[in-house]
């Protein structure tokens, strides 16, 4: 009709950039990676290195929820075909060290676990390596090269390691006599902690 008004034309939009599926996942892995690239570089980081600050507040964030609470229980097979159960251990201050032979840092701290097995065994301290994954002719000849004497098993089906939240090797945890997790060691052990750690267990435990 006329004199009638045109209808309106809506403005037409610009085309939305298109993201190829592909390329979001190939960003994703890169991002986890990287990630997981940053925790285990921290946790693998010889003692006296550099500071990781925002990182080490994640990663002690994540195993500090564990203190206080019971240490889960497992039954792990040890190298030479024998069994190993961390009940046994109830009622002795307990290092469970978390290991695997490929790792540096874990090969660097074994001298002073077993020298804390040999030197505070008496006393009541037991020392636990849990072997992530490997096999059991691995286990046996890393022990072998490095005389170790401390019992060490393996998590072979991979279910202790995230029971206790590890996120990188080396990780150690100390129970205490009544099988509570006491304190969390992300990265390698030194004497200096062996010694400001498992002492005051021991004594609370006497």
């Amino acid at each position: 009709m006329a004199g009638s008004p045109a209808p309106e034309r809506a403005l037409p939009h610009a085309p939305r950039p298109h993201v190829a599926r592909s390329t979001l996942l190939v960003v994703a892995a890169l991002v986890v990676a990287g990630a997981a690239y940053l925790v285990w570089a921290r946790l693998t980081a010889p003692p006296g290195g550099i500071t990781w600050g925002p990182l080490d507040s994640v990663v002690a964030a994540r195993s500090s929820d564990r203190l206080a609470r019971p240490a889960p229980p497992f039954v792990l097979p040890t190298p030479d075909g024998g069994t190993l159960a961390l009940e046994d251990l109830r009622g002795h201050v307990v290092l469970l060290n978390f290991w695997a032979t490929w790792c540096e840092p874990c090969r660097a701290e074994m001298a002073d676990l077993d020298r804390l097995a040999r030197e505070w065994g008496p006393q009541g301290v037991r020392v636990v390596g849990i072997n992530v994954g490997e096999n059991p002719e691995q286990v046996r000849r890393f022990a072998a090269e490095l005389g170790l004497q401390f019992p060490l098993v393996i998590d072979s089906e991979g279910t202790v390691y995230p029971a206790y939240g590890v996120m990188g090797l080396p990780t150690s945890f100390l129970v205490d006599a009544d099988g509570l997790i006491r304190d969390v060691r992300l990265g390698v052990i030194t004497p200096e902690y062996l010694a400001n750690r498992v002492r005051p267990l021991l004594a609370a435990g006497s």
